[in-house]
This record gives structure tokens, sequence and C-alpha cells, in this order.
């Protein structure tokens, strides 16, 4: 016997499920409905199927092949128009000379197929239709049979006042090819409401069998959550992927939960998919294959399907995720709503009741979407923001992603040009480094591999080589998912905007210069850069006196490559160095806050014991420093600027100027005006504080976070170089560095992100600089507002949803009351909409 399985559902009511594949490929517990439906007939001993497909065919043709991974054999016969569900199978007649089986591809059931078989070859009738009793028969075809179990009425989809049964029509059917004499060819028939009660006319006897098994039609968004509840309770004898454990959990190949996250009962977790720490997976969850649930992530009878991202401290109730979705950190997704295939929805964002948001749909961060989104534009406007091109990887930051940025850039280089490429230790950034080498070469672009190198030594030696670019690709210092990669100019710096925006088109277009076969570029391991880099440090550093004689100095490295060059320099600084993490380790190239809140602890406590002039911790791409001094006080970002600014002005000769970022406290101009040094304050990205470094007049240049520019060198971070200057200035000084914190001047900064939708933000700045207390003064970025004894400053965020909101005040309570008060204004704002 040969199954005829009716595959040409486009399942309208389940969209956006079925947005991108028609109704039979939508999964339960992580395969989809056809697949357990073919299942369910070769368990029945029927090894020969004719699948009848209208919608997407090629979607179910592509997964199921000719059928031989399921141990069977598997046709197809496609409608070029529909043909109704008698239609598509007349459709296949011609493989159908014997009695066959009709069964619906999507619909969930395990009706005993043999027993329905059985009875029709012991009645004399050439249909026997499997029926069902139901609670609620009104949204389908109602049967009603004699005590033999010969039909004697149909119909179709009646009101409550036309209910005569609650026995129901499931679909499947058992028929002799006789059936086909009453189906005209080419027109559209169907089997209820025409071929049915034709036969019935003409005095043919149709039988219904009455069946104890499970069938669901999942046809609704509630019928495809209940589907799943039936399935993991044990009332459809359904296979579920994966070892079942205790409390009803399955857990599929290779997958991956951390012994701190909490599991309920009836759970399915897919193979290969990761739960981080702390996550808790509520009772009726389902999580497909390939799937991140980050930290501290809260799910609980939700649907989730393959290659999911699920950022942590997100929350997702009742929901189901459709393929690819990617929910960021803080989101909340609310019981119903319906995520289509590639959408995200950003950090911080609230996803509403019952609200469907169709496939690759972008939800902007902090934003709170109560409609359905549908028709709405998709697809990322930028892929630069102030971090070069960053995002999670393999999730935002693919290898496709790397070579084909790495294209659009090599495309605005001249051919056969040199570009510097280097990565921090990671095996994210070495995957991702490969790529963008790939896709250089694919356009004539010689690479010079640094392999594992900082982004000093990389700059440096794009700089000072006469390459024309190059590339640094590292794991955040921020997040240790995300991963970024950097693009520089021939000085090393930066990319300009005009440079970024020129990458985007060619990379939005795929418009990329293509070499051939003779004309692919070369890659090319230099043999001394970090010589070279060395030397030209040195060089900088060199005043004609010893840097900083016989003093000890504990550095903890931070498992970055400042490993491969301080050990090397300290022995011509006669510095004796303490070292600490002094490796590249591919397994941990971040930490987390806590974590390095201990080895600052521990810094601290090394200052101390070895009675050292200054303890420097780095950051792992060895840009950034913080600072510990003798007493072991762990500075903050603005204390280290602070320093940083008075060592500078006491003891440059030039009488340089300084550069900071508007956010900075005032005490650097009180500090500057001591000395009657200049302050220019600029944007707050790095690219802004590296051009205002190469200003003439201007010799160092500070961030609040690490960042120290000491432009005689380079006009870039350099952890190094910024520890090198600070033994310098102390010896210059012949002073210590809690000397110099004890006199500078105290400061009170508060800082609040505000979450505002990007369709608000214009609004916000709009409103703000409008204010009578707005300042146009210092207007290089955002609004800031002048108070008396302090500031203010609204400054939205270039690529989240997010307003930041910095002051300074004369005291604490003082800076808290001004960042209170200028957040309620910026809320008032949103809210208006």
């Amino acid at each position: 016997m040969k199954a005829v399985i009716m595959a040409g559902g486009e399942g309208t009511r389940l969209r956006p499920l079925t947005s991108l594949r028609p109704k039979p490929m939508v999964p339960i517990v992580n395969q989809p409905v056809m697949e357990h439906i073919l299942g369910l007939v070769k368990h029945h001993g029927i090894e020969e199927a004719v699948a009848t497909l209208a919608f997407m065919p090629q979607v179910i043709e592509d997964y199921f092949g000719d059928g031989e991974e399921w141990g069977m054999r598997v046709t197809y016969a496609v409608e070029e128009s529909p043909l109704g569900t008698a239609g598509s199978v007349k459709n296949a007649a011609s493989a159908l000379d014997d009695t066959f089986l009709v069964i619906s591809g999507d619909a969930l059931t395990d009706i005993d197929l043999s027993a329905v078989v059985a009875f029709h070859e012991a009645h004399d009738g050439p249909v026997t239709i499997a029926l069902k009793r139901v609670p609620d028969p009104l949204e389908f075809g109602v049967v009603i049979t004699d005590a033999d179990g010969r039909i004697e009425r149909f119909l179709e989809k009646p009101s409550w006042g036309q209910v005569f049964s609650d026995t129901i029509n499931t679909g499947i059917y058992v028929l002799d090819p006789t059936v086909f004499d009453v189906i005209p060819e080419g027109e559209q028939f169907d089997f209820s409401s025409q071929v049915f009660p034709l036969l019935m006319e003409r005095g043919l006897p149709l039988y219904g069998f009455v069946a104890d098994g499970y069938w669901c039609d999942v046809g609704s968004l509630d019928s495809y959550v209940q589907a799943h509840r039936d399935v993991l309770d044990g009332k459809a004898m359904i296979y579920v992927p994966g070892a079942r454990a205790r409390n009803d959990v399955w857990f599929g190949k290779g997958a991956d939960v951390d012994p701190g996250a909490e599991i309920g009962e009836k759970v399915v977790i897919g193979a290969n998919t990761k739960v981080r720490r702390g996550a808790r997976l509520g009772s009726y969850t389902i999580i497909g294959d390939n799937c991140l649930v980050g930290a501290d992530t809260t799910l609980e009878h939700s649907v989730v399907w393959n290659d999911a991202f699920i950022g942590a401290r997100s929350e997702v109730r009742g929901a189901v995720l459709c393929r690819g979705v990617d929910i960021r950190a803080g989101a909340k997704v609310s019981p119903g709503a319906a995520i289509g295939d590639e959408t995200m929805i950003g950090h911080g964002a609230v996803v509403g009741n019952d609200v469907q948001v169709y496939p690759y749909k972008r939800v902007e961060s902090g934003a709170t979407v109560t409609s359905s989104l549908i028709w709405e534009s998709t697809g990322p406007r930028s892929i630069f923001g102030t971090d070069g091109v960053s995002g999670l990887v393999n999730i935002d930051i693919t290898p496709d992603l790397a070579m084909r940025v790495a294209q659009a850039f090599g495309s605005t280089l001249p051919g056969k040009a040199h570009v510097v490429v280097s990565r921090d230790a990671s095996r994210a950034a070495r995957m991702l480094k490969r790529a963008v080498v790939a896709g250089l070469n694919s356009t004539g672009c010689n690479v010079r591999d640094l392999r594992v190198a900082s982004p000093a030594v990389t700059r440096f030696t794009t700089r000072d080589t006469r390459c024309l670019g190059g590339v640094h690709v590292c794991a955040s210092p921020r997040d240790a998912q995300v991963v970024e990669l950097h693009f520089y100019d021939q000085g090393g710096l930066d990319l300009a905007s005009w440079a970024e925006k020129k990458i985007e088109r060619l990379y939005f277009r795929q418009e990329f210069r293509r070499s051939f076969f003779d004309e692919v570029g070369e890659i090319l391991y230099p043999p001394r850069a970090l010589e070279y880099y060395s030397a030209g440090l040195m060089e900088a550093l060199d005043d004609g006196a010893t840097l900083c004689p016989r003093c000890t100095v504990v550095v903890d490295m931070g498992l970055s490559p400042a490993s491969f060059v301080l050990p090397a320099v300290v022995g011509y600084w006669d510095v004796e160095l303490i070292s600490l993490r002094a490796f590249v380790d591919s397994e941990r190239t971040q930490i987390e806050p806590a974590e390095r809140d201990l080895l600052l602890g521990q810094l601290a406590r090394s200052v101390d014991a070895f009675q050292a002039v200054i303890g420097v911790s780095m950051d792992a791409t060895a840009e950034r420093i913080t600072l510990v001094t003798p007493r072991g006080r762990v500075l903050t970002g603005d204390e280290a600027l602070h320093a940083l600014v008075s060592l500078w002005c006491r003891t440059d000769g030039s009488g340089a100027g300084i550069a900071v970022p508007l956010n900075a406290s005032e005490v650097v101009d009180r500090i500057a005006a001591e000395h009657g040094r200049s302050v220019l304050r600029v944007g707050t990205a790095r690219r802004s504080l590296s051009e205002a470094a190469q200003r003439e007049g201007i010799g160092f240049a500070g961030s609040r976070n690490g960042g120290y520019i000491f432009p005689a060198f380079m006009a870039a971070y350099d952890a190094v170089m910024s520890l090198g200057m600070m033994l310098r200035m102390l010896r210059t000084l012949d002073t210590d560095l809690d000397a110099i914190c004890d006199d500078l001047p105290a400061s009170h900064m508060r800082h609040v992100p505000v979450a505002c939708p990007f369709d608000r933000k214009g609004a916000v700045m709009r409103e703000m600089a409008s204010a009578p207390d707005a300042s146009s003064a210092q207007a290089v970025e955002g609004v800031r507002i002048e108070r008396d004894g302090g500031w203010a400053l609204v400054l939205p965020h270039p690529s989240e949803g997010i307003v930041d909101v910095y002051a300074e005040g004369a005291d604490e309570q003082d800076a808290e009351d001004a960042v209170r008060s200028v957040v309620e204004r910026v809320r008032t704002i949103i809210d208006a909409s």
C-alpha cells in the first residue's frame, strides 16, 4: 500500500510561523509536522509515499528528498494551480493503482493507521474515513454513521444549530482507485463537499471508522501551542528527539546545560543548544537545535525554534519564536506573542501580549510594541558603530559578513594594496580574521598578517610600513559574547565617517572588486613587527634619562598581547617588573565584572606586598589601563584621567594643550587653567580623540575609560605607552601617584542611560535644545545644559535605543539632583508620543 500525504497547505492562520514555509513544515517538538506523519506512516508498514504539493513546494522537496533518510521512497505531485483536496490526489493518480491511504501532512496524529486499513479491507465500500470525537466540532466536517459504520450524512463546518454529531472527519482516508472516476481532471475538487456526497448519491457505501488516538489540526497559534503541551503531557504518542531524563526533560545530542541553570518539568532542549548559568526554563518549554539561552534568562510555556539567541536577563513567556530569532539582553516577550524568522528584538525592548512580528523585522532597543508588525521596512541601516563593526559572534557577526565587509573595504583601496591584519587570542577572532583575509585577497589586496597582536602594534605597523589600511579583530572588552572588527586608515587611525559610509554602500550593494586567478592577493608574515614597534616606543619615551631607575612596577597584562612587548622593553627602562597573567589564552580572553573586581584586589595587594611605585591593569586589547596607587587605591576612570592631566601639565615643557571628551569633568579645566593649558572638548568616540590629538598644539588626549593618547608616538590608545609615560612623568616630578591624587580637586559625576526608541531621539534632542537652559557653547555632540555649580549633557547613543544623561554637581547630592531632573524631562518627552 502507498500513502498520499497532502502537503499543499499554506497555513494563513498560522502566520507569521508560515510566512517562509508551508504549513506541513512547521515544527512540533523540533521536527516538522510532516516528518511526524511520515514516521507514522512508516511505523504502520507503508514505505512508499506521494506528497501533493502546492505552496512553496521546493521547501518540502529539499527537506525530504527521495525519503531515503527515513527508509522510505517519497515522490511528489506538484499543483500548477489550486486543485482542492480531491483534485490534488487526482493529480497523483498515475502513481496510485491500488488501494491507498490519504493523510494530511499538517495535522498532528498518532491514530492507528493499520486499524483503519484493516477496517476498510473488512468492508465493501470504496472509501473509509477515519473519524474522531471532539468536544468542539464547529471548525471541522461532521459525520454521522449507523451501527455498522456506514456513513449516513456529512456537514462541513456547521454552526451549533446544525451540529448532529461530535465525530469529525480527520482527513485520513483509505480509498480505492475507483474514486478517481468522479474527480474531474485538472479542476478544483474537494473530498468532503463534492466527492463523498457524489459517491453517496450513486449509492456507493462509504464507511467511517471512529479512531481512539490523538488528532489535532494545527491550524492556529493556540492549537499549535496546545499540540506541544499534549505531546509533553503524553496525550499524543509523538516522537521527541533526544534522550529523556527525569521530570520529562529531553536533551538533544550535544546539548550543554550549565549546572547553575534551573530546569522545570516537561522541557525539551534541542541538539547543540547551550543554556547558561542562572537561566530558568519553566514547564512546557521547547527549545530547538543550535540555540543559545543567556545567563539569568527566563523561558516558560514557550516554543523556540532552531538557531535562536535568547540574551542574558531576557524574559520569554507563553510565546513562539521562529527560526533565527534574536532576543537581546533584558528584552521581554509577552504571552501570546509570535516572532517571525530572523527578527531581532533589541536590548530592553518589550513585545506585548498577542503581538505578531513578521519575519526580518528589527525592534529597536527600549521600544514597546503593542500592535503587530507586518509591513514595516526591514534591515539594518548601517554596519559601523562606535566600536567598529560589532555584534554577537555567529549571530550578528558571521564569517560571511566579515568576508563581505573586508571585500567592501578592499574594494575602496587600490589593487595590490597592502593591508595589515591582526587579532586577539580568542578562537572567535581567529575564525573571523581568516574570513577577513579571504575577503581582502579576493579583491586583490595583499595581507600582512601579524597573527596575534595588540591594536597598537597593528596601527603602528600600518602607519610605518606604508600600508594603505589595517584590520584588527577582537572580543569586546565589555561583553564576552561580542566580537569587534576595527578598520584603520593608512595612518593607523579608525576610519573616518565618510570612509565607513563608502564601505557600507559597497557592502549593501554587493559591489566588490573581483580579482581573477593570477590577481588574488598574497598573505605575508612581517618578520620583525614587534621589534620595530618596540624601537619606536623606546624612541618616543627617551628623554635622555633612565625611565624609572630601580623601581618596582606590578602589571596585570590581562591575558593581552602586551605580554609580547612589555617584558622586552622594561629591561631598557631599568624597572623591576612583576607580571600577572602575562600570557595569551584562547580559552579566556574576557572576564566577568565580579572576577575583574577580584583581580583588581589581587593587583592592589601585590602592589603593597612588593612596595611598587604603581600598579597597572591592562584590558584584553592592551589599549586601556586601570591604575592602582602605592597605597593600594584603585582609581576610577575619571580619577585616573585627572591624575594624567595633572602629571602632563606639570611635566610637559611645550605648553601643549589637552583634548578630552565633552562628558569629562570640569576638574580637567581647573587643572589645566592652573598651568596655563588649553582644553579641547571633542566627541565621545575614540576617533574624535585621535583626530584631536593630531591637531597642532595638542600634546595629550585622554578618555574617561582608561584610554590615553600621546601623539608624539601615535594618535591612538596604547597601554604600554601609557605605562611608560606614567613612569617618566612620576620620575620627572620625583613623586608618587598617591601624592598626585591627594592634590586633585573633587569631582561629582552621575550617568544614567534612558531607554528611548530611535523614532523619539530626534524629538528628545529638539525639545532639549530649545530649552532656555540649553547651551550652544560646546555643541560638539548632544545638548549641554548649564546649571549653577555644574552642568548636564543629553547625548543620544549612536547604535542603541538609549539616551545617555550625564551630570556634574557641586557635591554628590547636587549631581544626583541634576541627573534626576534631566532624566525626568527626557522621559516626559519620550512619553509624549
